[in-house]
């Protein structure tokens, strides 16, 4: 039976990267994921200029779009556009990028095997990971599966974890349509009690979708074909459709044990104003292999928990704050919040610091101390 240091499920951001940094420390790693790559995935691949200060390599090679635009509306009303004056994300179609970082994985050393479904695991000292016709030792797991995580269930972790629904659609609008959307991310609000839909660009496509809370997945294609109608794109071909879950760790959910982890989406690291969960699946996947590398030396991986409770979850803790409290006003006076967001330029100059990487939430949420509490009163 192969044996490994540490066994990644999940070729996607969280893996890969911790793939990476595993191997290119010098430890023998395993990647096994579900699915052939390149594979397409459900995402609306907006991805923080701040990401890419994360990654020692470049991206501009999967690069469609940069944005520096946001266009926001309230059901097709109340519109206004806010400039960041340089870019403040990148768009990707998610394929092409999970691509490239897999394959830095593997340039770093590590190991893939595609097509591999994990059925079980076994403890006995160290972790046996079970597919069909193919078993794997290893001391360590890294569970970075996905937001239903079968693997982390496996282990035991995650349980608890909040989440949310989302539906994409990718548009083959005509070519002058797709054009009069470059740089420009379109956000429509008004959906209760929060949510948002958005048009990314893409080179060939136009990425659309909402995002709701999970009793309203019912009725998100409706959502979105109402959409697609206020943007005129209601015969436009439609490549791709399909939903998915993100999910929000608000608390001490579980998500370390003595041999596995969960990252990125499997662990709940997505933050709940943007639901973008990519910046912290990379930085969650660095924390798990840092954690991992101690562990071979021995030391503790449950100490993986306390560094992403320290690391991470200020941000996402801030995130929520201000997530609630603009949807909770946007829910009260709407026409009026909508108008005050767009004569007010603090709230986007903030969000645009905090996607360049150039400012946290935390730290916008520190410069007015009374949000906490507004935002408590809209939680409750």
């Amino acid at each position: 039976m192969p044996q490994f240091d540490a066994i990644v499920v999940g070729a996607g951001p969280a893996g890969s990267t911790a793939a990476r940094e595993l191997a290119a420390a010098g430890a023998r790693v395993l990647v096994v994921d579900r699915v052939e790559f390149p594979r397409y995935k459900a995402c609306g691949g907006g991805i923080p200029l701040r990401t890419e200060r994360l990654l020692p390599f470049p991206i501009d090679t999967v690069v469609e779009d940069s944005v520096s635009l946001l266009d926001v509306a309230y059901r097709g009303k109340h519109r206004f556009v806010r400039d960041s004056d340089a870019p403040f994300a990148h768009m990707v179609m998610r394929d092409r990028f999970d691509a490239l970082l897999l394959d830095q994985a593997q340039r770093a050393g590590a190991e893939f095997r595609p097509g591999t479904v994990v059925r079980s695991l076994e403890r006995n000292g160290a972790v046996a990971v079970k597919a069909e016709g193919f078993e794997a030792i290893a001391d360590y797991l890294v569970c970075a599966d996905g937001a239903h995580s079968p693997v982390g269930k496996m282990a035991g972790l995650g349980e608890g974890i909040a989440e949310c629904a989302a539906w994409e659609v990718e548009v083959a609008a005509p070519s002058l349509r797709r054009r009069s959307y470059r740089a420009t991310a379109l956000i429509e609000l008004g959906y209760n009690p929060w949510g948002y839909a958005w048009v990314f660009p893409k080179r060939n496509v136009l990425s659309i979708g909402i995002v709701l809370p999970p009793d309203q997945a019912p009725d998100m294609k409706d959502h979105v074909r109402a959409y697609l109608s206020r943007l005129g794109l209601e015969d436009a071909p439609v490549d791709i459709q399909r939903g998915h879950k993100i999910r929000f760790r608000r608390g001490d959910e579980p998500i370390a044990n003595s041999f596995a982890v969960l990252a990125g989406d499997s662990a709940g690291l997505a933050d709940e104003f943007t639901e973008e969960g990519i910046y912290y699946a990379i930085e969650s996947g660095r924390i798990a292999a840092r954690n991992i590398l101690r562990g071979l030396g021995g030391g503790s991986l449950a100490n993986y928990q306390r560094d992403i409770n320290r690391e991470v979850m200020p941000e996402l803790r801030a995130a929520r704050q201000i997530g609630f409290m603009f949807y909770g006003m946007l829910r009260r006076v709407p026409r009026p919040w909508m108008v005050a967001s767009s004569k007010f330029p603090y709230l986007w100059d903030a969000f645009f610091a905090v996607q360049k990487g150039e400012s946290t939430y935390a730290r916008e949420v520190g410069r007015f101390p009374v949000l906490p509490g507004i935002a408590a009163r809209m939680l409750r």
